[in-house]
């Protein structure tokens, strides 16, 4: 999941609920797959309070995982 090295961009609308893979083992990157099934991994739930773009780490040196802090650019 954070082989990409720039964030995901994915847009969600308000009031929808989406799951962010944790684990990395997903094959739908950044959504969870339930690859995590049988490991002590859960997705990030993450619900929107208005239409929104979120930004979700490619590289996986963000300081606040899952979402992108701008650290690729270090």
């Amino acid at each position: 999941m954070y082989k990409q090295g720039s964030p995901r961009m994915i847009e969600v609308k308000a009031a929808e609920t989406i799951y962010i893979c944790q684990c990395g083992r997903t094959n739908t990157p950044p959504y969870c797959d339930g690859s995590h099934q049988g490991t002590e991994n859960e997705p990030l739930e993450y619900t929107a309070g208005e239409n929104e773009q979120l930004y979700v780490c490619g590289c996986g040196k963000s300081g606040n995982l899952p979402f992108c802090d701008g650290s690729h650019n270090n």
